[in-house]
C-alpha cells in the first residue's frame, strides 16, 4: 500500500488513496440522510485526486439507512461510468441485512476488509 496517511474528517468520514486508482473511504458511525452528503464528498475528494475505484470500508458503520443505500447504488454507477469500481469491504451485520432486504447485495464485491479489496483491485 502507499504511504499516504488517511485523513481524518471532522464528519466521521476518513479517507486516502492507498494507490494511484484505488482509494479507501472509512465512514463511522450512522450512514443516513445526515450523514451520506459529507460521505458522498469524501468519495469525490478521492476521485477527484485520481481515483478510479474505490473502496468503502463499513467496518465502522453501525446503522445503513435508506439514504446510505441510495449513496452505494449512486457512487456504483458513477464508478462504473468512469470505468472503476465500488466495492465494499468490512460489512457489518446490520449493513448487510440492509443490503439483503433490500436485493443489492448482487451489485456489490464484499471483502473482508479494505486491504483485500484494494489488493484485488490492482
Amino acid at each position: 500500500m502507499a504511504d499516504d496517511q488517511p485523513t481524518p474528517d471532522t464528519r466521521g468520514v476518513s479517507a486516502s488513496l492507498v494507490s494511484p486508482e484505488v482509494a479507501v473511504v472509512r465512514p463511522v458511525g450512522d450512514v443516513d440522510t445526515a450523514t451520506a452528503s459529507p460521505l458522498r464528498s469524501a468519495i469525490h475528494e478521492q476521485v477527484q485526486a485520481g481515483a478510479r475505484h474505490v473502496v468503502l470500508d463499513l467496518s465502522g458503520v453501525e446503522f445503513m439507512g435508506s439514504a446510505g443505500l441510495a449513496l452505494l447504488i449512486a457512487e456504483r454507477e458513477a464508478a462504473i461510468s468512469r470505468e472503476g469500481e465500488l466495492r465494499l469491504a468490512g460489512v457489518p451485520r446490520t449493513a448487510g441485512r440492509a443490503l439483503s432486504l433490500t436485493g443489492l447485495t448482487e451489485l456489490f464485491d464484499t471483502y473482508p476488509d479494505a486491504d483485500a479489496a484494494a489488493a484485488d483491485l490492482r
